[in-house]
Formats: C-alpha cells, structure tokens, sequence
C-alpha cells in the first residue's frame, strides 16, 4: 500500500494496530476516524491516545451487538461501562491486550458529515472541515485543553471565521457566533487539565494569549 506520511509516531503501537484492524473489518465500515487522533495522524503536532470513530448513518441503524462480538472476539482485553441493551448515541469500549494495556474506542452516530471521507494509508478520515467544525462545537459548550491545542494549530491553516462558518454549515441549530466567541477564550475548564504531549514545543500560556489576540482581531 501507498505510504501517505502519516504520523504514527503520535500514537502507540497498540492504537496503530487496533485502528487498522478495525478499518480493515467491513464492519466497521460506516465509521470514520475524528477527532484528534485524526489530526495528529495527518499533522504530527501531538500525542493522542484513544480512537473515535463516527458515523452519520441513520440513528438506531446500526447492530452494536455485532461490534461487541467482534470485539470481545478479537482481542484479549475487552471491557464497556454501558452494560445495557439500549444504544443511545453510541458506546466507549476498552480494548487491548490486558487491563493495563488497552485503547479506549468510541463508536458513535454524529450528524451528517460535510465534508467526503478521506481514505489514508487505509484509514477512513472524517474530512479536516469536519473535525474543524466539531472541535469548534465542543468549546462551544466548554472547551477541553486539547480541543483548544488543536484549534490552535488549525489557525494556521483556517481563519477563525472560516472556522465560524464551518461550525455553521455542520452544526447549524446549535450555532451561536456570540456564545462561540466568549467560549473561544474562556480556559476556566481547560486551565485545570493537563497539557497534552505536544511535538511541537508549544507552551499552554502562549496558546492561550495567541487566541486571544485572534479573537480581538476579528471583532
């Protein structure tokens, strides 16, 4: 297969191996991979740990007992907090090779996607407009330190209106410009997490001052 540089040294072996088994299963194939691993994966500007994988189909759609089959089959660890039969919006499992050896997966229905899905290096990647969006969506109702790591490192490539309008076209009924803005830069929730692994020398204190000065720039 093609080599696409993807940057595989910001995950573990472990994730690396249970992400490409799990895009090879046609299962599984509904499913895209968001989030920051994704970025990462494409970028190289952090660590991540955990693997979240989306999907737009249609709500209640899917067999969640198949997935938990193939997962409790397939490898040796494998652990789900929701013990119940009803699947709300999806389910995080723990899978691995023991209890102390694991990757958390999140396998959830999300709204539709904007953007195409990306196939690299094998792996279906939720479109960079898309992850945009939903990281905006998530420090719309409080930001985590790593939404905001990434954010960060995606002004370089979008404007934050550009990122605005995104927010827009995929979360349109919960999109609010003003609330957006305040949320932008309100770190009350993500000054008490701990810094992610950054592979780029960042500092939290200069994040946070570089988003401050962009968001005084666009008003």
């Amino acid at each position: 297969m093609e080599e696409t540089g993807l940057q595989y040294k910001t995950v573990t072996p472990l994730l690396k191996k249970v992400l490409q088994q799990l895009m090879n299963e046609p299962l599984f194939a509904p499913f895209r991979l968001v989030g920051g691993t994704n970025l990462s994966l494409r970028y190289g500007h952090r660590l991540s740990v955990d693997i979240d994988l989306f999907t737009d189909s249609e709500y209640r759609s899917l067999d969640f007992a198949s997935f938990e089959n193939y997962l409790r089959s397939q490898f040796p660890y494998y652990d789900c907090n929701d013990k119940g039969s009803i699947v709300g919006m999806g389910r995080s499992y723990y899978i691995g090779n023991s209890k102390d050896d694991y990757v958390k997966v999140d396998l959830m229905y999300t709204d539709p996607f904007i953007g195409e899905v990306e196939i690299l290096d094998g792996i279906r990647m939720a479109s960079v407009d898309d992850i945009v969006a939903m990281k905006m969506n998530v420090v719309s109702r409080g930001g985590r330190k790593k939404d905001f790591w990434d954010l960060h490192y995606l002004l370089g490539i979008y404007s934050l209106s550009e990122m605005f309008n995104l927010h827009e076209k995929r979360h349109e009924w919960e999109h609010n410009a003003d609330e957006l803005l305040r949320n932008f830069i309100d770190f009350s929730v993500a000054d008490e997490m701990p810094d992610p692994i950054c592979l780029l020398e960042k500092d939290w204190d200069d994040i946070k001052l570089d988003l401050i000065e962009i968001v005084e720039n666009m008003k």
